[in-house]
């Protein structure tokens, strides 16, 4: 059999062996997976950042990759665990909104509410679902067991509110979605919706930034600029510097950009 692929993405950290604990469920169950570890280092209980972070992410893995994605501050209450199946992909997960962009971007498939008690760990805990759960799960969907085995089909998923952009004659209004590790504060301005020949400059809090520049290198020391990020949205940057302490600034913070 093909060996196949989990992925995982949780807020557990690499301090207290929970990530080794959903690790050797899906071993037991398939010692032939491969897993691999995207990121643990999720702001605990940060839904958004987990859903962000997938959708950077899932789109570069081969074709049937299984994304197990667990960041549950809900964990053992009414809601209900998920298994999505898209044109390419697999995801499972709690359906608390974590899948929420590629509920919104990708091609979904079937979605599936997962209760089928054979594929689960017996008796699950219920502040574990990520080991009692998940994990099993998608062990046994890298086996290739079919998605329909697992439960049946859900009726509605939770879906976290992500904000538009409005554009209007002078210019694009956005605000930051998200702020990485280096401080870069990424908009949810798309580049696909900026016309570079029309830009008159960009503005978040009392900042003025002339023009996108090329790449972060771009951008003069000490001063804060603006580049296409590699997701694909306009980021508020500087040469290797924190953007958001330079600017002050952090979610939901208003960036607009002027068109001449």
């Amino acid at each position: 059999m093909k060996r196949s692929i989990i992925t995982l993405t949780t807020d557990f950290g690499t301090k207290d062996g929970y990530v080794g604990a959903v690790k050797g469920v899906i071993k037991r169950i398939n010692p032939d997976a491969e897993i691999v570890d995207v990121t643990h280092e999720i702001e605990p209980f940060d839904v958004w950042g987990a859903s962000f972070a997938l959708n950077n992410f899932y789109r570069y893995f081969p074709q049937n990759t299984i994304h197990l994605v667990v960041v549950d501050p809900g964990v053992g209450s009414k809601r209900q665990p998920l298994l999505i199946k898209s044109a390419d992909f697999l995801f499972v997960g709690p359906d608390n909104g974590v899948f929420s962009f590629i509920l919104q971007d990708d091609e979904i498939v079937e979605i599936i509410s997962i209760s089928n008690q054979k594929y689960l760990l017996s008796e699950p805990s219920p502040t574990f679902h990520a080991r009692d759960i998940f994990a099993p799960v998608a062990a046994y969907l890298s086996m290739g067991v079919d998605i329909r085995e697992f439960g049946a089909p859900a009726m509605e998923c939770s879906k976290l509110f992500i904000p538009q952009t409005k554009v209007t004659k002078r210019g694009i209004i956005g605000e930051i979605i998200h702020v990485d590790n280096f401080g870069n504060l990424t908009t949810n301005i798309e580049a696909k919706s900026i016309h570079l020949k029309s830009i008159k400059g960009i503005e978040v809090k009392r900042n003025k930034i002339s023009y996108i520049a090329k790449s972060y290198y771009d951008i003069p020391e000490e001063e804060i600029g603006a580049v296409i990020g590699s997701s694909g949205f306009l980021e508020i940057s500087t040469n290797q510097g924190n953007a958001a302490e330079f600017v002050k600034a952090d979610i939901g913070t208003k960036v607009r950009i002027n068109f001449k």
